[in-house]
């Protein structure tokens, strides 16, 4: 996470902002979740397992969407 969501102020990780002092452990966790999410859904894409993937993939593009997530999405729906 790169800003709070709450105030914007620039973060490096920490589990609590340094201005608005939010608790943001369950927010990183939900990132790091939505990470692991997308390496096994590579995976199981490797393995031929296209289901799978991409129901792991929805599951991390709704936790956290980025670039990559859309991309992988939009391949596997024409895989």
């Amino acid at each position: 996470m790169r800003h709070c969501p709450v105030c914007r102020a620039g973060n490096k990780g920490d589990p609590v902002c340094r201005r608005c002092h939010s608790d943001l452990t369950d927010i990183i966790a939900i990132e790091i979740q939505a990470e692991l999410n997308m390496v096994q859904a590579v995976k199981y894409l490797q393995e031929g397992n296209i289901d799978l993937a991409k129901r792991l993939c929805t599951r991390a593009c709704m936790m956290k969407r980025t670039e990559f997530g859309e991309m992988f999405s939009g391949f596997l729906d024409i895989a």
